[in-house]
This record gives C-alpha cells, sequence and structure tokens, in this order.
C-alpha cells in the first residue's frame, strides 16, 4: 500500500475511542477493537475448527486452535478480572469457546456503531481537515480616509 492510499484510508476512517463498553452474559465488559489482523486470523480458525474432521487432528492440534482463538479473545478484553471471570465461566461450564465468539461480535458490533455515531455528529476525518484547511474570510480592507482639512 502506498504512502498516500495509507493517508485516503485514515482520512475516511472516523476517530474512535480506544476501549467501549459491551454487555455479555448480564456482565459488563470494557473491550478494545481487535487489529485486522487478529480478525483475520480469528475468522479462519473458527473455519478451520468448524470443518475440521475430527478423525484428521490429533488434541495438539485441536488445543493449538483453541488457544490462538481465547488469545484473541483475551486480547480485546481491557480489564484482567474480565479475562479471569471469562476463565472461571468456562471453568464451570456456563460457555464453552463457540459462545465466548459473541465477545468478539458484539466488540466489532459496538465499534462499527461508534464509528457510525461520530461519522453523523462529526463528519469524516477528511471532511473536517478540509474544514479546517477551508480559508477563512479576509477581512475587507477599508479604504483610507481623508483627514478634513480646515
Amino acid at each position: 500500500m502506498t504512502e498516500q492510499e495509507t493517508e485516503a484510508q485514515e482520512a475516511a476512517a472516523p476517530e474512535m475511542p480506544p476501549e467501549l463498553e459491551i454487555e455479555f452474559m448480564g456482565r459488563k465488559l470494557w473491550v478494545r477493537l481487535p487489529k485486522p489482523e487478529q480478525l483475520l486470523v480469528w475468522k479462519r480458525t473458527l473455519r478451520q475448527l468448524q470443518e475440521a474432521k475430527t478423525d484428521d487432528w490429533n488434541a495438539e492440534q485441536v488445543m493449538t486452535a483453541l488457544e490462538r482463538t481465547r488469545r484473541i479473545i483475551d486480547s480485546v478484553l481491557v480489564n484482567p478480572v474480565d479475562v479471569t471471570w471469562l476463565d472461571d465461566e468456562m471453568l464451570d461450564g456456563r460457555i464453552d469457546l463457540k459462545g465466548t465468539s459473541e465477545i468478539i461480535n458484539k466488540t466489532v458490533e459496538a465499534y462499527a456503531e461508534a464509528a457510525e455515531r461520530e461519522k453523523a455528529e462529526n463528519g469524516t476525518r477528511a471532511e473536517r481537515r478540509a474544514v479546517k484547511k477551508a480559508p477563512g474570510k479576509k477581512a475587507a480592507r477599508k479604504a483610507p480616509t481623508k483627514k478634513a482639512t480646515r
């Protein structure tokens, strides 16, 4: 990607808050937006788990895929206490890994909604920059007045 393409993407992107609050299983969680690379690995790993024939995978391969998805979920959670809470929920059998995927879905949805609100309220970054760069009105220059001579 060229520098100009990167600048164009940044200019079109609304400014996003570093953290947002979502609700998951009756609990308020503070989350951060996953990086595009994390989402790519997330989708690919879930697809592999869904399409995998259990006969073809050994336990190590399954655990590696499960660990990878959980690392992505944990990276989205802001507060370490929420990571521990999620561990406990999984250990107690109240949620499985598939259920935790809702955290990623809700996080992405929350940031998409925040982006729409930001764009509706303030326009895109490019629009705001254009307003700042627009030349202001120059003060009209008054013609010099002649002093009355007596």
